[in-house]
């Protein structure tokens, strides 16, 4: 059984609201695997409860929890919950931590996604320090099938590829996306205003902000984890322009990018290679029989 049911965001769900959700959802879907007569349970888990650090440092599955948000906080206590009642009732609990996870057919705009449609919006073109671990969906989801294949219970299983620090990533889109790459850096203080002010735009508008000051609060520090674990059960996942590629190209499919803002842009060739290959996953999709 694989469960990968939960509330990301940083936006209008409260701290209880998050953590009954995380807690007693991978409880119910635990106890649910043991009536069933499931042996495994693969719980998709975050990079983020490893925790994050303050210098460019690489972190694994043994490094400890620092976080301080309510998702981070509710990812945590799901696990805890999930090792705990798994090892009550018999059942192989697996963990899969995925980094931050880019991609196509997301049904909102995940805190993930976003990035793109933040940096492509913002008309001062601002970066900031510190650093993230970007993954393809596709990639977490093979790595998913890994884990129940061939992962060991009790285990977690970083499900990542490239540490790439902020300028990069926002030059990485920008070059993507033909775009100016990025103009000014933001420090703690300037961030957590303007996420301020995105929120009471987000108030007024009823529409999702695109950064809130929860993330405001993570500038400067490095989400940057090491899959090596994963690796040894056959994981080999794309470097992260493939993966900012396919985000794009499905982004651009979608209202969240509005078109003129799609009219100022000239996509790459990786980024139309990426629609090439979305295209025609849809049209295998719809050539299958009904079941």
């Amino acid at each position: 059984m694989f469960h990968a049911a939960a509330v990301f965001s940083y936006w209008k769900h409260t701290p209880d609201d998050l953590k009954k959700v995380a807690v007693q959802g991978t409880i119910n879907v635990v106890e649910a695997a043991y009536r069933a007569g499931a042996r495994r349970v693969v719980l998709t888990s975050s990079s983020v409860v490893l925790g994050s650090s303050a210098r460019p440092q690489v972190r694994d599955e043994s490094s400890p929890f620092n976080e301080t948000d309510a998702y981070s906080i509710s990812k945590a206590a799901q696990e805890e919950a999930g090792f705990a009642r798994a090892a009550q009732l018999g059942i192989e609990l697996v963990a899969v931590c995925p980094g931050m996870c880019l991609g196509q057919h997301d049904y909102r705009l995940s805190p993930s996604n976003a990035i793109l449609c933040s940096y492509l919006k913002d008309p001062w073109k601002l970066t900031w320090p510190g650093g993230c671990n970007l993954v393809s969906v596709q990639d977490v989801a093979r790595g998913h099938l890994l884990a129940g294949q061939k992962g060991k219970p009790g285990q977690r299983y970083v499900l990542g590829s490239e540490n790439l620090e902020w300028p990069a990533i926002h030059q990485m889109i920008a070059d993507l996306l033909g775009t100016s790459g990025p103009k000014f850096t933001a420090n703690h203080t300037s961030s957590y205003l303007a996420a301020a002010a995105q929120e009471l735009i987000a108030s007024l508008t009823r529409q999702p902000p695109l950064s809130t000051r929860t993330q405001a609060k993570m500038v400067g520090r490095y989400y940057w984890y090491n899959h090596a674990r994963a690796a040894d059960l056959g994981y080999k996942p794309r470097p992260a322009r493939a993966a900012l590629a396919d985000a794009a190209a499905w982004l651009l499919s979608t209202p969240h990018i509005g078109l003129q803002l799609r009219a100022s842009l000239t996509p790459s060739r990786d980024v139309y290679a990426a629609w090439e290959a979305l295209q025609a996953e849809e049209e295998r999709l719809q050539a299958r029989p009904n079941a």
